[in-house]
């Protein structure tokens, strides 16, 4: 399971859900500082998960995290009721990153399950991949620093 949710800064009660699967991360694309990501468990190790409090902080160094998102399977319960509908959802997709905030995210694999916050998050790049009718795929690469498992709010 993927789960990624961005908070805008100074909204932390309002979020925007942007992933929300149970496909393998093999599927979903998802690449952690470039690496292509082949499992939760590997994703979870690279996010520093563990029973220690780990946190990444490399001074100037941001940490960037990509993947794949197709909105009628990664979101079953939201899918589209016509093409039109998915076109002006993928219109209005860039002016929902207007700020920096944080990334909230939360992997379940088989063995292995954590939450990590990427914070100072900003959007470095969003792509509409391809196009199949109600079911648009996003190319999603967000560009931030620490990752913490601490809650930032």
């Amino acid at each position: 399971m993927l789960k990624l949710t961005f908070f805008a800064d100074g909204l932390t009660t309002s979020n925007l859900l942007l992933c929300n699967t149970s496909r393998s991360i093999t599927e979903l694309d998802v690449k952690f500082n470039h690496q292509r990501v082949l499992s939760i468990e590997q994703l979870a190790t690279a996010l520093g998960s563990g029973n220690a409090a780990l946190a990444q902080d490399f001074a100037n160094h941001r940490n960037t995290l990509s993947l794949r998102a197709r909105r009628s399977v990664d979101f079953a319960s939201s899918a589209f009721a016509d093409p039109e509908a998915a076109l002006i959802f993928a219109l209005d997709q860039p002016a929902l990153f207007t700020t920096t905030g944080v990334l909230k995210i939360e992997v379940a694999g088989v063995t292995t399950s954590a939450t990590r916050w990427l914070l100072n998050c900003g959007i470095q790049g969003l792509n509409l991949a391809d196009w199949l009718g109600v079911a648009p795929a996003f190319d999603y690469t967000f560009n931030g620093g620490l990752i913490t498992p601490t809650a930032p709010f």
